[in-house]
């Protein structure tokens, strides 16, 4: 009987220590969000007309992922995905704020990250823009996240190092949700920059346009209608070249202005010994069209306004440097899978991002055969969508002529030539009608599913 009994201890205590290091070995999670930062927006990727050493020192010790897709390229909606890991169709997130549909309801808020991670153990915190849709401009109440400092990208890192250097029996979820470069809206409008003037340096030295700043054929028109709709939102329709160089420069500059917080964020958790163990996310909500045909500001399904910079530093990695160029990544659904893999918590709904964590352990180098984004043009009351695959990309816009585009982004990385008008691509425009139908189908989208019916 006495050797049974210390059998069951030794059976039982074993099983409670290998919970006890379960607990206490899931990494500390800190998610970094920039605004309105394009992909390309990096010297790590071998743009001369910036330098972020911050972001770069980030990507060395990880993983830059550079087909990274947002589900919907305006910051509420982006955001509001990226919490609840759904596509904002299907949580009922049409814009920024309630002026453009309701606040995120509580059947949705209920598994979003915050939630989710402080339920299972976590000490969750948010510094900075929320600008999710919900009842408070910050997370408080309701939320799982503890308010760390308003939206002052300056304020961020002092704000937060008292929370970093508290001893802490908890692993730790970290938000920090930085402005720039969004202020690239306020210059465009010639309005008052929250971090100050942009300095103007030498204009011969500023970026060059585009290779496709021109407006090619075939361009939707809802595009353009929605430019003229809003003109505060566009001035940029009477920009010169030097304008548009003028404005590429102040958004390179706010984009450094961003890294420069970023490298006084990975040091404060290195001082605190939070950086060398815990997963390290970078993402932007959103690109910015930065004068590709002729355009500013986010809203359409350009390569430049959806594809955004991702980073991934796994716990325990370090100058690992590692460019993924094969990877299709929805940031929003597919960070938010991969967070609630490292926290070791089992989804509570169904889901159609994957977890990232197979790619980062070198177990595979592909996720998704296909990507998909909507966006409203909101001056037109305009919906579109996008599907990215391997090779090739089409997008329809919901009115207006040339609504449908269809590019070869292996051959056309500029989205020049729209395919859509060649007979010869006429089965793989309809093989992508499909893929779009089949989605919304999935996601419930019943307006894009009437409207493919539609023009069948």
């Amino acid at each position: 009987m006495k050797i049974v009994l210390n059998c069951l201890l030794l059976f039982f205590g074993s099983n409670i220590l290998l919970y006890a290091q379960s607990s206490s070995s899931r990494p500390n999670i800190i998610l970094i969000i920039t605004d309105q930062q394009t992909a390309n927006a990096l010297s790590y990727v071998g743009n001369k007309d910036v330098h972020t050493p911050g972001i770069d020192g980030l990507a060395r010790d990880g993983m830059l992922f550079k087909r990274s897709y947002v589900s919907y390229p305006v910051c509420g909606p982006s955001r509001a995905s990226l919490i609840t890991g759904k596509m904002p169709v299907q949580i009922a997130v049409a814009d920024n704020g309630p002026d453009h549909g309701p606040n995120l309801a509580e059947e949705h808020l209920q598994f979003s990250l915050g939630r989710l991670l402080a339920d299972e153990g976590y000490e969750c915190l948010y510094a900075g823009k929320w600008h999710a849709p919900t009842q408070v401009n910050l997370p408080a109440e309701g939320t799982g996240f503890t308010k760390v400092c308003d939206m002052d990208d300056t304020q961020i890192v002092p704000r937060s190092i008292p929370y970093f250097q508290k001893k802490r029996d908890k692993p730790l979820f970290y938000v920090a949700s930085f402005l720039n470069p969004h202020e690239i809206c306020e210059y465009a409008r010639s309005e008052f920059l929250p971090t100050g003037p942009v300095e103007a340096g030498n204009a011969k030295a500023y970026p060059q346009l585009p290779y496709n700043a021109a407006i090619p054929a075939y361009f939707p028109e809802a595009v353009l209608l929605n430019r003229e709709a809003d003109p505060r939102s566009y001035p940029t329709k009477r920009y010169t070249d030097d304008d548009w160089r003028a404005y590429l420069n102040a958004y390179y500059r706010l984009v450094e202005r961003v890294d420069h917080e970023i490298s006084k964020l990975v040091a404060a958790l290195k001082a605190n010994n939070l950086y060398d163990n815990s997963l390290i996310l970078l993402v932007s909500d959103h690109g910015d069209a930065v004068g590709a045909q002729r355009g500013n500001q986010k809203r359409t399904l350009q390569e430049e306004v959806i594809r955004v910079p991702f980073i991934v530093k796994k716990p325990g990695q370090k100058e690992n440097g590692a460019i993924n160029k094969t990877a299709l990544v929805n940031t929003s659904l597919d960070i938010y899978q991969t967070i609630l893999d490292y926290a070791d918590i089992q989804p509570k709904q169904a889901l159609l991002g994957k977890s990232l964590r197979p790619i980062l352990d070198g177990h595979q180098d592909t996720l998704h055969t296909e990507v998909f984004i909507e966006t409203l043009l909101d001056g037109v009351q305009t919906r579109g969508w996008a599907v990215v695959t391997k090779d090739f990309k089409y997008v329809l816009y919901r009115n207006f002529r040339n609504n449908e585009q269809l590019f070869n982004l292996t051959s056309d990385p500029y989205e020049i030539q729209n395919l859509i008008v060649n007979t010869a691509y006429e089965t793989t425009a309809a093989s992508f009608r499909k893929k779009l139908y089949d989605w919304a189908v999935k996601t419930n989208d019943h307006l894009l599913q009437r409207l493919l019916v539609r023009n069948e």
